[in-house]
C-alpha cells in the first residue's frame, strides 16, 4: 500500500515542488480517514476519489491532493490565516488548510449535503480551528465577506455576482469556473482598489455544484 511519502512525490511529479507548509499537510493527514472503504487502497494515489451521496457517488469528490496544493498556492494560504472553503466534501481539505493555518488561523468549511457535513464534523472533530457548517455556500456572502481568502471546491458556470460583490479588499475568491461535463478553468477573483480583477490560472476539472 502507497504512503502518505509516495503521494507526495507523486503531487510533485504532477505539479512541481510544494511549498514546506503544503507538504507538512500532506503528510501529516491521513487520507484514508476521507475516503470511502472500498477506496482505502487508492487513498494516496494523486487523483480525485468519489464520495457516497444520498443521490449516490460520483455526485461529490474527495478532490486529488495536488489541487488542494494549486488552490493553497493560489490564494497564498500561511499560519494565521482564516480561510474559507464552500464544499466540505468528507473534511479533507479542511484538515489540510487546519494543518498550514495552525492554531492562530482558523478555517470555516460549508457544506450543501447534510449527510457529507456530518461526516466532515466527525472527520475534523479534534481538529479546534475548523468549523463545518451546513448550508449552500453560493448563498452565504456574508462567510466571503469575513473572509480574505475563499475557495470552491466545486465548479460554477459562473461565480455569483454577490459572492464577488462581498469580497473584502484585498481579498480573492478562487473558484472552477465553466461547464461540468468539460475542463474548467481555475479563476482567482481578487478586489483591489475597489475592482474585481479576475485571472485565469490554468485548466482544471471538477465536479459540478449541486
Amino acid at each position: 500500500m502507497k504512503s502518505a511519502s509516495d503521494l507526495l512525490a507523486s503531487v510533485e511529479r504532477h505539479i512541481g515542488p510544494v511549498a514546506t507548509p503544503y507538504r507538512a499537510a500532506l503528510l501529516a493527514v491521513d487520507r484514508t480517514r476521507f475516503v470511502r472503504i472500498v477506496d482505502r487502497d487508492r487513498a494516496y494515489v494523486d487523483e480525485p476519489l468519489p464520495l457516497d451521496t444520498p443521490a449516490g457517488p460520483h455526485l461529490a469528490t474527495v478532490s486529488a491532493p495536488h489541487v488542494y496544493a494549486l488552490a493553497f498556492a493560489a490564494l497564498a494560504l500561511s499560519r494565521g490565516d482564516d480561510w474559507l472553503e464552500l464544499g466540505s466534501g468528507s473534511g479533507y481539505g479542511a484538515s489540510l488548510a487546519s494543518e498550514v493555518v495552525g492554531p492562530t488561523g482558523h478555517v470555516t468549511s460549508i457544506e450543501v449535503d447534510p449527510l457529507l457535513a456530518q461526516i466532515s464534523q466527525e472527520n475534523t472533530i479534534d481538529r479546534t480551528n475548523v468549523a463545518i457548517l451546513v448550508g449552500d455556500g453560493l448563498t452565504r456572502p456574508d462567510l466571503v465577506a469575513r473572509h480574505r481568502k475563499t475557495w470552491l471546491t466545486f465548479a460554477v458556470r459562473e461565480v455569483p455576482g454577490a459572492l464577488l460583490a462581498a469580497i473584502p479588499e484585498g481579498g480573492a475568491l478562487l473558484a472552477p469556473v465553466g461547464p461540468p461535463s468539460v475542463e474548467q478553468r481555475f479563476v482567482r477573483h481578487v478586489r483591489r482598489d475597489g475592482r474585481i480583477v479576475a485571472e485565469d490560472l490554468g485548466a482544471v476539472r471538477f465536479v459540478a455544484a449541486r
